[in-house]
């Protein structure tokens, strides 16, 4: 039995982009070479999307769902919230590391994408990841293991930076300690002030 392929146009519009954009890059996709690969017309790819901007993001977006799902699945997990940051940070490591696109539009340090377009995608990326964080810290605060009183935005929006700040590091190979203290030390200090406080 062969994998079912995209059986919708715009399913089809997004597969056949996401193949032109990993291999050439944003820049030297053209709307011509989007809808030759989907077997399609220009008419047909604007009927769904505006511009080739708004198909680059529905593949981010696309790409990066794929994150998001495996990413729920540890929010969802049975281990202490602090457990479960630490093993987002390692999931966000191995799936950006493997997936060029995504690290390249959030990233912007790659021929794939730059600009105006790089930096929608990585909007979107961020408010997604940080939504992920929020649901965290509110699980862990019905379950008891966060304190209550924490500000839950302002946390996952320091949570994400203090995250991507090691993710980047791992990204990069520009370790200023191993990866595997750093994550111990992430875990030991978001734990820490997680924690709900005794007295």
């Amino acid at each position: 039995m062969t994998e079912a392929s995209p059986s919708t146009p715009d399913q089809r519009l997004i597969a056949a982009a996401e193949a032109q954009f990993r291999r050439f890059g944003y820049k030297r996709t053209t709307i011509d070479d989007i809808t030759a690969g989907a077997g399609t017309g220009k008419g047909s790819l604007y009927l769904h999307f505006p511009s080739k901007q708004a198909v680059y993001l529905a593949v981010v977006e696309a790409s990066l769902e794929r994150f998001v799902e495996a990413a729920s699945r540890l929010v969802d997990g049975p281990d202490p919230v602090p457990t479960r940051l630490r093993s987002l940070v390692e999931l966000t490591i191995r799936h950006y590391g493997e997936d060029e696109l995504l690290s390249a539009s959030l990233f912007g340090r790659s021929g794939l994408v730059e600009g105006e377009v790089a930096r929608v995608a990585a909007d979107v990326q961020r408010e997604r990841i940080r939504s992920l964080l929020r649901e965290l810290l509110v699980i862990g605060q019905r379950e008891g293991s966060v304190r209550a009183n924490i500000d839950v935005d302002a946390a996952a929006a320091v949570l994400f930076e203090l995250g991507w700040a090691v993710v980047r590091s791992a990204l990069e190979g520009d370790h200023p300690i191993p990866l595997d203290r750093a994550l111990k030390t992430l875990n030991e200090l978001v734990g820490l002030g997680l924690l709900p406080r005794n007295g």
